[in-house]
């Protein structure tokens, strides 16, 4: 299948810093809880910022790639991200991307870019919808499992009551 354009997704993510949600999307662990075409994702390796995982999903067929993630939590300047380049896999053929988290307003302005290439046998429109799946079509409810994990984690987080208050 030839490269298609990059998808390019912004969202706002309200009353949340950036290290809050940079921390949800850092936590490769959780992703088959938070994204459900996710069957698995497992650490293969890490070094210094860089995490190679590996990421089964299922979208019309089974689906296993390799990604090395570099997770810049303390940048010099601008915002914290998380860039990927594709290592290897089965039916996913390429993928490049990145995510960005700058704060804007009371929250974060999450930035989300990818560009994927799958190789199969199968038909042209079928590939078509399983790279569409992958990108496309779960992008909002990536969104929403994001900003849904991050009220979790804020909720299981006590504010500490400040000094001045009579509460």
């Amino acid at each position: 299948m030839d490269a298609r354009e990059p998808v390019r997704r912004r969202q706002l993510i309200p009353r949340a810093t950036p290290r809050q949600v940079y921390d949800v999307v850092v936590d490769f662990p959780a992703y088959p809880r938070l994204f459900p075409e996710l069957k698995g994702a497992r650490v293969l390796s890490t070094a210094g910022a860089v995490v190679r995982v590996e990421f089964v999903a299922h979208m019309v067929l089974p689906i296993r790639y390799v990604l090395d993630l570099t997770c810049v939590a303390e940048p010099a300047s601008g915002p914290l991200t998380v860039s990927w380049t594709y290592v290897e896999g089965e039916v996913v053929t390429s993928s490049v991307g990145g995510w960005r988290f700058p704060a804007e307003g009371d929250g974060v302005a999450v930035e989300y870019t990818v560009s994927l290439d799958v190789k199969a046998p199968l038909p042209g429109f079928v590939l078509r919808k399983v790279t569409d799946g992958l990108v496309s079509a779960s992008l909002p409810n990536m969104f929403s499992s994001i900003e849904r994990e991050v009220r979790k984690r804020q909720a299981a987080t006590p504010v500490a009551a400040s000094p001045s208050s009579n509460t």
